[in-house]
């Protein structure tokens, strides 16, 4: 429900309750988050598509760079040290928390915004990367994407959500698809997991689209900074 709110994929969620809470090994939990994440974009994006919060030309760009980066992610977590990825994401995270508060509103609406050429090359390039990372850490992207949508192209914070709510369920199929294919996807811990899912992410996304973007954006900047923490601790406690 909270990912589905804030138009996140739901893994930067998923991942932490089930290595933290349930005890489940982290090589785990980013297959089983993959699935979960699907579930739930193409749950919560209905909501948001209802109230034209998604721009599709965004999408259909934006999700190819994302998926491509999904796929080396997923291929490269076999071989990429798990605590190098999480400090590489905890300081991605602590970069764009602050930016985010620094930021100026962006009062502009879906209809009047416009995104150049430049800004098209420039997120295609984010959205790669943040594949890249999503795919090592089984995450959906959306905690670093959204900002990154908001801040670089200038998009409004409620076209943001609902557009990266649909793009990255594309990215985590791509990544699934690997992992199903290394048979590395645990179905009976999927199984119950899709149940929540599917109703939590439809009463998150219907909450999202009457969410008021200052609300969102000191949500978002709490949720990077806690999860800034609770990914990077145990990795820099190691260094030392």
């Amino acid at each position: 429900m909270i990912a589905g709110y804030l138009g996140l994929g739901g893994g930067i969620i998923i991942v932490p309750i089930l290595t933290l809470a349930a005890g489940v090994s982290f090589k785990t939990a980013v297959p089983v988050s993959a699935v979960a994440i699907i579930v739930n974009s193409f749950t919560a994006s209905n909501e948001y598509l209802k109230k034209g919060m998604v721009q599709l030309e965004l999408v259909s760009v934006l999700a190819i760079s994302m998926v491509c980066g999904n796929i080396s992610g997923a291929f490269l977590s076999e071989y990429i040290p798990t605590d190098f990825t999480k400090i590489l994401f905890t300081g991605l995270l602590l970069y764009t928390s602050v930016s985010l508060v620094k930021s100026k509103s962006n009062s502009h609406d879906a209809e009047s915004h416009k995104t150049s050429t430049k800004n098209y090359i420039i997120a295609s390039v984010v959205a790669f990367f943040t594949g890249i990372i999503a795919g090592l850490l089984g995450v959906g992207g959306g905690v670093i994407l959204i900002p990154m949508m908001y801040l670089i192209i200038g998009l409004p914070l409620s076209i943001a959500r609902g557009t990266t709510t649909l793009m990255v369920g594309f990215a985590a199929a791509a990544s699934a698809a690997v992992y199903f294919m290394n048979d590395r996807i645990d179905l009976t811990i999927v199984a119950p997991l899709i149940v929540g899912i599917i109703i939590g992410g439809k009463i998150g996304g219907y909450l999202g689209t009457k969410a008021k973007p200052k609300t969102v954006k000191i949500l978002f900047a709490l949720l990077m900074l806690y999860t800034a923490i609770m990914i990077g601790k145990d990795p820099i406690r190691n260094l030392f």
